[in-house]
Formats: C-alpha cells, sequence, structure tokens
C-alpha cells in the first residue's frame, strides 16, 4: 500500500510538472497598436529578407524597430506578425535596398519588447492619424529636406536638396544632395552619426541630438573636444505650416490635392516635413 502510494504520487507530480511546462511553453505575442508607428526592440539577432524574399537582412539584437502588423486570415488565433519599416532603419542595416518593408516576422515576446517613442524622434507626431471618411491622410514620416515648402515634385521630378532623418534605431543621417520626396531608389547617406544623448524642450519645440561622429556643419557644430557628445545638432519645430497646390494637368483651377509642410529650423536652417495631404473635392 505505501509503494503504491508513493508510484501514485510521483505520477501526480509528474502530471503536474508535464501541465506545468506546458503552460509555460506557450506562445505570448507583443501587443501592437493601431497608430501610424509602432515602436519594437528585438531581444535576439533577427535573419530575414525583404517582402518580396529578393535579399537577406539581419536586424541585431537591441535594434528599435517601426512596424505595422500584418495578420492574414490564414493565421492561428491570436497570432501577431509585423513587418519591419526598412525606411525608417539605419543604412547600416537597409544597406542599398529600397526596399519598403521585410517579410512577416512572428512578434513573439521573446523576439521583440514594446518600447515607447524614443525621445530622438519626437520632433515630429508619429502617432497622428484621421478618421477613414475625412479627405485627409496623414503622411509625416520624419524626413527634413532644406526649404519652405512642398516643391511640384511631378513638375519638377529631379529635384535634389538636403536632407536630414532621424532613424528608428537612433542614427542622425544627413544626405548633401538627395531627390526629394523620392525615396524609392538608392540613397547613401553622407553622414550617419549614433546619437548618444538627447535633450528635448517640448514647450518650445526644440530637439538636441548629441553624437560622438562629427555631423556637417550645415545641420551641426562642435561643443566638446572629447567624450561622446561631442557635436549637437538642433531640431526646432516654428509650429507653422505651408501649402502647396496641385493641379490637375495642365488645368489652373482644377485641384487635384494640397500638401501641407510643418516648417523646422537645423541649425538656424530652413527645412520642412510633408505631413499632410489633402483631397478638396473628396
Amino acid at each position: 500500500m505505501q509503494l503504491k502510494a508513493t508510484l501514485l504520487g510521483v505520477g501526480v507530480v509528474a502530471g503536474l510538472s508535464l501541465f506545468a511546462t506546458g503552460a509555460s511553453a506557450a506562445t505570448t505575442y507583443v501587443k501592437v497598436g493601431q497608430t501610424n508607428h509602432n515602436f519594437l526592440k528585438t531581444k535576439r539577432t533577427i535573419q530575414t529578407t525583404d517582402e518580396d524574399k529578393q535579399f537577406k537582412l539581419t536586424i541585431p539584437k537591441g535594434t528599435i524597430v517601426d512596424v505595422v502588423e500584418t495578420n492574414w486570415h490564414g493565421d492561428k488565433k491570436g497570432q501577431v506578425h509585423v513587418e519591419v519599416n526598412l525606411q525608417r532603419v539605419s543604412y547600416r542595416i537597409r544597406g542599398k535596398h529600397i526596399a519598403f518593408q521585410t517579410d512577416r516576422i512572428l512578434a513573439t515576446t521573446k523576439t521583440f519588447k514594446k518600447v515607447h517613442v524614443p525621445q530622438y524622434v519626437q520632433y515630429y507626431t508619429t502617432q497622428k492619424v484621421y478618421p477613414e471618411n475625412v479627405s485627409r491622410t496623414r503622411v509625416a514620416d520624419g524626413n527634413l529636406y532644406a526649404g519652405l515648402k512642398v516643391p511640384d515634385i511631378y513638375r519638377q521630378p529631379k529635384l535634389t536638396a538636403a536632407r536630414l532623418y532621424v532613424t528608428s534605431d537612433g542614427y542622425l543621417e544627413y544626405y548633401k544632395s538627395a531627390p526629394v520626396m523620392y525615396l524609392q531608389t538608392t540613397q547613401i547617406p553622407t553622414t550617419s552619426a549614433k546619437i548618444t544623448k538627447v535633450k528635448r524642450v517640448p514647450g518650445k519645440g526644440l530637439t538636441m541630438l548629441y553624437t560622438k561622429t562629427a555631423v556637417p556643419t550645415a545641420i551641426g557644430k562642435r561643443v566638446s573636444k572629447t567624450g561622446n557628445q561631442q557635436y549637437l545638432t538642433t531640431i526646432k519645430r516654428r509650429y507653422r505650416s505651408s501649402a502647396t497646390v496641385f493641379y490637375r494637368g495642365n488645368a489652373k483651377t482644377a485641384v487635384d490635392s494640397i500638401r501641407l509642410a510643418s516648417l523646422y529650423k537645423v541649425n538656424d536652417h530652413d527645412f520642412f516635413m510633408n505631413t499632410d495631404v489633402v483631397f478638396p473635392e473628396y
């Protein structure tokens, strides 16, 4: 009787152990919101491809990425897949590739961690969206171009200007001459500097980015000869906007759309960001 009881006890313990193992092995997923930008931090190195599986990519552990949730009808209940926005990661990851996103990645909590919007990208509003029934589209992507307004990019498709961008993984990228608002081509940054410190003065719309790597005088200045914060780039939102009207074909009265730009000062130079597209007749 004692032996039988002992064996029974072993069986119960084994059953409980098996049950506990199964419970702990349950897959959990990160919660991805429905806003324009969802920032996740990789908890392991990810080997993936672009969405068309044309080339391979490595996303290092500890990288902050901007993702969009992409669930399919064939997915198992509760599964969450995401695609990393390759236009918002640094050149060190995307290289010369011009794909817009990666292939689908299972967003488990073993792979990703949800993080707040990084301070270094808070020079613009990343979470703003408009209702579907409003004839206005939010297009703000963080790209700052030298100038005061969106140019007529349809009549001047080869127009170039200086471009400044802060990547999701914390790099300050400067392009001395880049196609204006055209990212479907290989662009190699003139300077790519890891951001080492951020200071923000929200009430004044001021974002201060420090780097150890030198940045051009067009966007920054040297403030120290030693340490990790040797160069400073200031991005100041002016809280002013400009508008560019686009007409249909050669018509001078038929408005097709209106592009709105938010105005900035970068190291006291004028820059703009295309933030919205309005369609008056819809």
